[in-house]
């Protein structure tokens, strides 16, 4: 979209990015113990975690392999940053559905 831009400067988000994760893994922890009963059978609630490690995962790949590559500091975009970019948007956008699907597949609490 904007091939131009310095990206190097984006990686002082990372504290604010894990911030923003940790407060969505206590929230979604006292979610799950609401009802932990129904929504761990529910495989979409698998489905989630794994698309959230997934996340993270690439996440901390993009730190090691893009934010502190030799090509960075040159101003260039290293090699394979835009595939784990599409592979990051893809796990949490993924985390996103599966989590709305919870609510609505799977086991209903009380029945």
């Amino acid at each position: 979209v904007w091939p131009k831009a310095p990206i190097k400067p984006l990686e002082r988000l990372y504290p604010l990015i894990w911030f923003g994760f940790v407060i969505n893994l206590f929230t979604g922890l006292g979610l799950f113990s609401a009802d932990a009963a129904t929504r761990g059978i529910n495989p979409d609630f698998y489905a989630k975690l794994v698309l959230v490690f997934g996340g993270v995962y690439v996440m901390a790949r993009i730190k090691r392999q893009v934010f502190q590559s030799a090509e960075i500091e040159r101003g260039q975009i290293p090699a394979g940053a835009k595939t784990l970019a599409w592979v990051s948007l893809v796990c949490w956008f993924g985390a996103i559905v599966t989590g709305r699907l919870i609510a609505y597949v799977g086991p209903i609490a009380g029945l």
